[in-house]
């Protein structure tokens, strides 16, 4: 395969350039990531970056295919689109599981507590409502006769749902950039190697909004270097799910699932420090890291394959 590296300039010179410009707008109209919905519609508006990126490299400057890009349907393996659509909705579980053991069970005052009871649910909804302003004292009836791992359960269905409809748009957004046009043009790398750059590059795009307090409040410097780790822990199941079903369509599902699933875990967990007791933090990058192993030990094809080029690989 022939050099990419301008092509891969190209393409983050327009990615970072979209979503750092329009952050930067944003920041300098005083949007931070608690100003509500007007936060709400800049991030979304650059999650669509690496999209902008991918369309001006691989459309208008390379004359690529869509379906060089990784929006092809008949291609896609949609037993792995399934596979991922189950690891996508452990995640929030097993990050929760991961803060309960090592926040309650071992002590660790900074992962915070998890607690799956009525009585917690309803001091999270009221906590959540007094931070919007809105008079709470509902919260009990509210919940009622709801079993917590219902409830769990519910939002894992909600994120899934939500994930193949409403968000799909903006994860496509990103997922046309990274597992997109940087998948295919680092393709002739090694796994391992396509893994660190995608991370990298992955999560020191969303430095601008990390700076403006997402994800983690208080902490924005170091922040961009946790979002930076966290991505690259991610990246291993994004780039599985890419090369295994042959699409960007399952890696854009991934994400919307663990874009939809995050915010739940306020219903059951609480007291932890925005680096170590969050879903980006280092509970999360435990998760993260335990479910990349299980596939990793499970899925031999692919774990032969970091060691080489995606065309290297051997035929299933």
């Amino acid at each position: 395969m022939r050099d990419s590296t301008r092509g891969i300039a190209g393409f983050l010179a327009s990615a970072f350039g979209f979503t750092w410009i329009l952050a930067g707008i944003g920041a300098l109209l005083g949007i931070r990531a608690d100003s509500g919905i007007s936060y709400l519609v800049l991030a979304g508006a650059c999650m669509l970056g690496p999209a902008a990126g991918a369309v001006v490299q691989a459309r208008l400057r390379e004359h690529r295919s869509w379906s060089w890009l990784g929006l092809g349907f008949k291609v896609t393996d949609w037993r792995i689109v399934a596979f991922t659509a189950v690891a996508g909705i452990s995640i929030m579980p097993l990050y929760l599981l991961v803060q309960h053991l090592l926040g309650d069970g071992l002590g660790f005052a900074r992962f915070g507590h998890v607690s799956f009871t009525p009585e917690r649910m309803a001091a999270s909804l009221s906590e959540l409502a007094h931070r919007a302003g809105v008079e709470a004292g509902q919260e009990e009836s509210l919940l009622a006769g709801w079993p917590p791992w219902l409830v769990l359960a519910i939002i894992q269905f909600a994120a899934l749902l939500s994930a193949c409809s409403v968000n799909l748009l903006f994860m496509l957004g990103e997922e046309l950039g990274w597992r997109g046009y940087l998948w295919r043009a680092t393709a002739h790398w090694s796994g391992l190697r396509r893994i660190a750059f995608t991370g990298a590059a992955w999560g020191l795009w969303h430095a601008p909004l990390i700076l403006m307090g997402h994800n983690y409040p208080g902490f924005p410097w170091i922040g961009v270097a946790m979002m930076v780790a966290f991505c690259a822990l991610a990246a291993i199941l994004f780039d599985w799910t890419r090369i295994r079903s042959g699409s960007i369509w399952s890696s854009a599902l991934l994400h919307g699932i663990i874009n939809g699933s995050a915010g739940g875990v306020v219903l059951f967990a609480w007291g932890g420090h925005p680096l170590w007791g969050s879903p980006v933090g280092v509970a999360g990058f435990i998760a993260l890291a335990t479910l990349a192993l299980v596939v990793l030990l499970f899925d031999a094809r692919y774990r032969k394959g970091l060691l080489v080029a995606v065309g290297d690989q051997p035929a299933p």
